[in-house]
C-alpha cells in the first residue's frame, strides 16, 4: 500500500532551499518526491496523509549515546535540579518511599552536578547513608564518569582501604587517605558498583526497551547507538533483535576492556553492516580521558587551581601501547573506531597513535573507515586540520555550550572555555561533524543542539566565542545527513530522496522558519521508521 504526504513543508536536506509538493513511500521505501499532481499521479489509490502545514523531513540520527543508559529516566530518581545535599537526600528518600525500594534492591539517582550544589563538592557515602544504611544507595554525576555509593553499597562491593585506584580511574578516599569515602571516578572505578547495583534492580527489560526506545522517538530519532557496548548489553540488544522489540535502528560498539572478540563472534549475525531486527555491530569503542565538567578531562595546560593543585591537566586512562594494539584490532578487522576525547591531550594522543596504527595496518580498505572523535569539547583547530588525512569525523557534544560551559570557563579561562565545541572549526576544513547528547548524560534533543552551535551561549548568558557560530542549516546537516555518513548508511539515509528509506520526522514547524530561540522546544509531532508510525505526540 502507497502512501501520499502533501499539505506540509517538505524539508529534504538535499540542499537549503530544495524542497517539493509531495512525497509518495512504498514498501517503506521512498518511491516518489515532487508536485502534488504528480504524486497523485503516481500514487493512484494510496493512503492521503496530510500534514496540516506541519514539516516533514528526515529522521534525525544521534550518532553517540548509550541507549542502555536510558532506563534510568524510567528507574532514577532525577537529581539534575538539586541543589544542595539535602536535596539530593530529600528526592532520593521520596524516590524509594514511591516505588517501595527494599534491602533487596537499590535506591539509584541520577543527574546530580557538583558545580551546581551549594556545598560546592560531590557528596559521599556519609551524605547516601541519610538515605540509607540498610539498602544500596547509588548516585551517578551528569556526566556519567562518576558516581557515589553509600557505605552499604561499598561494602557489597568489596570496596577496602586496601583497594588500589584501578588504572585510568580513582576512588575517593576519607581523610586518612585510604577509607574509600563512596566516590568513584571513570569507568574502571565505576563498573565494579554497577556489578552490584544491576542485578539488584530486577529489571524486566523487555517491557523497559519500549519506555528506552520513546526517549529517543519522542525527539523524531530512527537510528541511535548502544555506545559503549558490553557483554551482557550485546546480549540483550540480540535478545530484544531477535524477539523483534526494536522499533528503531540500534548501532552497537564493543568496549575496550571487554571481551570484544568474543561479543563479535557470539553475536556474528549482527556483526554486518545491514541491520538484524533493527540491531548491529558498527564498530568499536575506547577512552581516552574522562570530563571537562568534572575535571578529568585531559588537558594540555593545567586546569585554574582547585583541590587537585597548581598544574592539575586531568589524565589519560589509557597507554599508547594499549591504545595502538586496540586500534590495530579495529583497523586491521575493518571496523570503525569511536573514541570518547574531551580534553585536547586526550586528542593529540588518538590522533597520534591512530596515525600510526593506519600506516601500519596491510588493510586495504582501511582508509574508508572514517574514525570518530567523540565530544571534541576543546578540540583545537590544528587538530581538526589532522582529521582529512585520516578521514577522522568528529561528533561534538555542543550541548556543553549551554550545559555546562559557564564552568569550562571557570576551569580553563575565557579563550580556551570560550571556544568549547568549536564547529565551524570543523566546517572550515572540510570535514562532516556530527551532533550528540550522549544520552543519557542528556535527553536526546537533537533540535537543542543545533541551537546551542547556533547561538553559542551560556546558562548565565554569556556568548562565547561568535568566530565559532553556524547556521541552522549547517547545524541540521549535522543530525541527518552527517549522521548518515559517519555510520556509512547515505545511501539509505539522511535525506528524503527516492529510493531511501521511508524514515521521517515530522515536526510542528519548519526548522528553518522559526524563530532561532524556538528551535531547541520545536515539538515532534510523529517520528516514522520506514514508513510506519512508531512514536506520535
Amino acid at each position: 500500500m502507497k502512501k501520499l504526504y502533501f499539505n506540509g513543508d517538505f524539508l529534504p536536506m538535499t540542499g537549503e532551499n530544495d524542497t517539493f509538493e509531495a512525497l509518495v513511500v512504498e514498501d517503506g521505501i521512498i518511491a516518489f518526491t515532487g508536485s502534488l499532481d504528480e504524486a497523485r499521479a503516481f500514487a493512484g489509490d494510496a493512503e492521503q496523509i496530510d500534514l496540516d502545514g506541519a514539516c516533514l523531513m528526515p529522521g534525525l540520527i544521534d550518532p553517540h549515546s548509550h541507549i542502555s543508559g536510558s532506563n534510568q529516566y524510567v528507574v532514577a530518581a532525577q537529581l539534575e535540579n538539586c541543589k544542595s545535599f539535602d536535596e539530593i537526600v530529600g528526592a532520593l528518600k521520596e524516590f524509594a518511599e514511591r516505588n517501595n525500594i527494599g534491602e533487596d534492591s537499590v535506591i539509584m539517582g541520577v543527574g546530580y552536578d557538583q558545580n551546581s550544589l551549594a556545598e560546592g563538592r560531590h557528596p559521599n557515602r556519609h551524605v547516601l547513608d541519610q538515605v540509607s544504611t540498610a539498602t544500596p544507595v547509588v548516585i551517578t554525576h551528569a556526566s556519567s564518569h562518576m558516581l557515589v555509593a553509600n557505605t552499604k553499597l561499598i561494602e557489597l562491593t568489596g570496596l577496602t582501604a586496601e583497594t588500589p585506584d584501578p588504572e585510568g580511574g580513582r576512588y575517593g578516599r576519607e581523610d586518612d587517605g585510604v577509607t574509600p569515602d563512596g566516590y568513584c571516578e571513570e569507568p574502571g572505578a565505576m563498573w565494579p558498583v554497577f556489578g552490584i547495583v544491576q542485578p539488584r534492580q530486577k529489571l524486566d527489560m523487555d517491557k523497559l526497551i519500549i519506555e528506552m526506545q520513546n526517549v529517543y522517538l519522542e525527539h523524531g530519532i530512527t537510528t541511535c547507538q548502544e555506545g559503549a557496548t558490553t557483554g551482557d548489553h550485546a546480549a540483550m540488544f540480540a535478545g530484544f533483535a531477535k524477539k523483534g522489540l526494536l522499533k528503531m535502528d540500534v548501532v552497537s560498539y564493543p568496549m575496550y576492556g571487554e571481551d570484544v572478540d568474543g561479543m563479535l563472534e557470539n553475536f556474528a549475525e549482527f556483526d554486518s553492516h545491514e541491520y538484524t531486527g533493527h540491531f548491529r555491530f558498527g564498530g568499536l569503542k575506547m577512552f581516552f580521558d574522562g570530563s571537562p565538567q568534572g575535571r578529568t578531562a585531559w588537558m594540555t595546560e593545567p586546569y585554574t587551581p582547585g583541590d587537585e593543585g597548581e598544574g592539575y591537566c586531568g589524565y589519560g586512562t589509557i597507554s599508547d601501547d594499549d591504545a595502538y594494539d586496540f586500534m590495530r584490532k579495529a583497523i586491521d578487522g575493518n571496523y570503525q573506531l569511536l573514541a570518547h576525547t574531551n580534553g585536547d591531550a586526550a586528542a593529540d594522543q588518538y590522533l597520534r597513535v591512530y596515525k600510526r596504527a593506519l600506516e601500519d595496518s596491510p588493510n586495504p580498505n582501511k582508509h574508508e573507515l572514517h574514525p570518530v572523535m567523540v565530544h571534541c569539547q576543546t578540540a583545537r583547530r590544528d587538530q581538526y586540520e589532522q582529521m582529512p588525512e585520516i578521514h577522522m569525523i568528529p561528533t561534538i557534544f555542543t550541548n556543553h555550550i549551554w550545559y555546562w560551559a559557564d564552568v569550562h570557563l571557570k576551569n580553563f579561562g575565557p579563550e580556551r572555555g570560550g571556544r568549547v565545541s568549536a564547529v565551524r572549526d570543523a566546517l572550515d576544513f572540510g570535514l562532516r561533524p556530527t551532533f550528540h547528547t550522549d544520552c543519557p548524560v542528556l535527553r536526546p534533543n537533537l533540535f537543542e543542539s543545533v541551537w546551542c552551535a547556533v547561538k553559542r551561549v551560556t546558562k548565565n548568558g554569556v556568548q562565547l566565542d561568535e568566530s565559532q557560530k553556524i547556521s541552522v542549516y549547517e547545524g541540521l546537516e549535522c543530525i541527518t545527513k552527517n549522521g548518515a555518513f559517519q555510520y556509512g548508511e547515505e545511501d539509505r539515509k539522511g535525506t528524503l530522496e527516492v529510493g531511501k528509506l521511508a524514515d521521517f520526522c515530522v515536526v510542528e514547524h519548519n526548522p528553518l522558519k522559526v524563530d532561532i530561540d524556538d528551535l531547541r522546544d520545536l515539538k515532534v509531532l510523529k517520528t516514522i521508521k520506514e514508513g510506519e508510525i512508531v512514536w506520535e505526540a
